[in-house]
């Protein structure tokens, strides 16, 4: 009986309240956890896969808190039609029954907001991000998605303004959660400034962006940032007129749950392909790894292709996994085995989530 959403109370308000909600329900059984399953010891990794506990709300009008969210995504592979038999999940090492599906059945809206930068040094890219927001934009338009679409403009300020000579300043100073043709004709304002220094504020755009976005309940939520510069912080001795009010752990606790964070990192500058330790407290591309979101390196001197990158690809191949922890209060390592096919016999088309410590 553990696994039945208890008491008829809960279901009563369901009843009530399902009518007018956003909030998607969940169904009400969770299978129970199979017998004699243990990890796998090989397993194939041609197959990406992102993903991160999901804490937005599933229930109407309250989530029952032993039953726990994982969002995986699987951008090479769009059109699917997953079942139980594609995955293998695991709380610490213990193989877990569980319920999938499709997040875009459940979350059917999506809510996207760039968070770019505008200082000098992003001159050489700031024509190609612009031709890439706006085809991004209306590939969106083109797709049927329930969309809307937010544009957070920064430098050391966020949004970005003419405090000094060396920033600009953009009328809204940010776009709000609006239609993807707003959006469009607000990306053809932006510009470059000239900014005081190598880092930006990152952080605090970000923070900004979830902050004062009108966020939908019931959508998917991302934030899309580009940049070629590494984030001030709160502590970092910065010389600046401004004050940096975040840290990056700060930035990861407000969103990991609720939001994924992309990245697309100009190189050349402080970012490299090649990089595999993101830890530095000024490097924004940890947020992505911590939100399940993707990292994507751009030529400095050429065009950003969003199109090409699978944000969309993303949004469309999103799958909730849910089970029931036997202990939700703890911190757990999550593993989440990923087959194609469905057989697990041989290791093509597969591919893992690992998530480690993670609280619920």
């Amino acid at each position: 009986m553990r696994r039945l959403i208890p008491f008829i109370a809960a279901g009563l308000l369901v009843l009530l309240f399902a009518a007018c909600a956003e909030i998607p329900t969940l169904p009400t059984v969770i299978p129970p956890d199979p017998e004699g399953v243990t990890e796998p010891t090989t397993w194939g990794s041609s197959v990406e896969v992102y993903g991160s506990i999901d804490k937005a709300p599933f229930l109407t009008p309250l989530d029952i808190p032993d039953f726990v969210k994982v969002r995986v995504s699987i951008p090479e592979f769009t059109d699917s039609k997953f079942t139980k038999d594609n995955f293998l999940v695991f709380e610490d090492g213990k193989a877990q029954g569980f319920l999938i599906f499709k997040e875009s059945e459940k979350r059917s809206a999506a809510d996207i907001v760039f968070v770019v930068d505008v200082t000098g040094s992003m001159g050489t890219e700031i024509n190609g991000v612009k031709n890439s927001l706006s085809n991004f934009i209306q590939d969106l338009k083109d797709s049927g998605l329930d969309v809307r679409v937010g544009v957070m403009p920064y430098g050391d300020y966020a949004p970005a303004r003419e405090d000094t000579d060396d920033e600009i300043e953009f009328d809204p100073p940010f776009l709000n959660l609006s239609d993807p043709d707003t959006a469009q004709d607000y990306v053809e304002l932006l510009g470059v400034g000239y900014g005081g220094d190598g880092p930006e504020n990152a952080y605090g755009a970000i923070v900004q962006a979830w902050k004062n976005m009108s966020w939908r309940r019931s959508a998917q939520k991302i934030i899309i940032l580009l940049t070629d510069a590494v984030s001030h912080y709160r502590g970092d001795g910065s010389y600046q007129p401004f004050d940096p009010q975040y840290t990056k752990d700060e930035v990861i606790a407000a969103l990991k749950g609720f939001a994924t964070l992309h990245i697309v990192a100009s190189t050349g500058g402080y970012f490299s392909e090649y990089d595999t330790d993101f830890s530095s407290p000024d490097d924004p591309r940890e947020i992505a790894v911590e939100t399940g979101g993707l990292i994507i390196y751009q030529d400095p001197y050429g065009e950003p292709d969003l199109s090409a990158i699978g944000i969309v690809e993303y949004v469309e191949s999103s799958w909730i996994i849910v089970f029931q922890s036997d202990s939700p209060a703890d911190t757990h390592d999550v593993d989440i085995y990923f087959d194609a096919d469905g057989d697990t016999f041989t290791t093509d088309d597969q591919g893992a989530l690992h998530l480690v410590g993670v609280e619920y």
